[in-house]
């Protein structure tokens, strides 16, 4: 189980990742945040994710990969680029990754990275950070992990690649290319770390979203295991409670 504490428009925060089993002390926030939680509880809502089991052996894991991924996969590590993890990174690693990713996600309409979330979980040494380069050049996909290494499991947290390719369809399978040479990287290395699962960050419950179901079929692509746990919100105190009674929701 990974906690941290941030905050959010000022509401003191707690996030509990993974709390399979394991009873979470008591927190002093307003409001925890579960994610992943092993069982429902009142209000949570069903999170399904895909999950790579890693212990059986790289050539085993490779082989359950797509045919059409291994080949990507393959044809980028002959095009020579470089995949960089980093599993204690610093406050200037984490802006720099965030300013990429905002690049991204404001190109596609989406929330800017959580810095606070970010540097909290790099302060409870739960932040994995990894990047693939050009040789010699700019970083073409970024990825953030969340990590407990007291259960060996690693879960993908944001996923962005180079914006400025979009429109270029070259450059665009490029990107493709070395983003999946990235996850390889991945998996390879937290393997030899004995780490047990490889997490890739959540799967659509709804089939009906087009862009969803192919960020799935992406994901699929390197095998695993669909599973289902379940994200909710708990308020800890009266003040948390009605704040989450009145507004339904927190942003987290």
């Amino acid at each position: 189980m990974v906690t941290i504490s941030r905050a959010k428009y000022g509401v003191p925060i707690t996030d509990i990742f993974f709390d399979h089993g394991i009873q979470p002390a008591a927190p002093s926030a307003w409001i925890s945040f579960f994610v992943q939680s092993s069982a429902a509880q009142p209000g949570f809502v069903p999170f399904k994710t895909r999950i790579i089991d890693l212990d059986s052996s790289a050539s085993a894991i490779f082989a359950g990969i797509s045919s059409n991924c291994r080949y990507k996969i393959q044809r980028a590590e002959r095009e020579g680029f470089i995949p960089v993890l980093s599993g204690a990174p610093s406050q200037i690693d984490i802006d720099a990754f965030s300013d990429f990713f905002d690049g991204f996600a404001r190109q596609k309409s989406l929330p800017l990275a959580n810095r606070a979330k970010l540097s909290a979980l790099a302060s409870a040494n739960a932040l994995i950070l990894a990047s693939v380069a050009e040789p010699g050049g700019e970083p073409l996909a970024m990825h953030a992990h969340v990590k407990d290494s007291a259960i060996g499991r690693v879960r993908l947290l944001y996923s962005a690649s180079h914006f400025r390719g979009i429109g270029d369809s070259g450059l665009r399978n490029r990107i493709g290319r070395a983003n999946r040479l990235l996850h390889w990287h991945e998996i390879q290395q937290l393997q030899q770390q004995q780490f047990k699962h490889y997490d890739l960050g959540g799967m659509p419950i709804d089939s009906s979203d087009e862009a969803k179901n192919a960020i799935a079929r992406f994901k699929r692509e390197f095998g695993g295991r669909d599973v289902v746990e379940y994200n909710g919100l708990k308020g800890n105190n009266l003040a948390g409670r009605l704040l989450l009674r009145c507004s339904g929701r927190l942003p987290c």
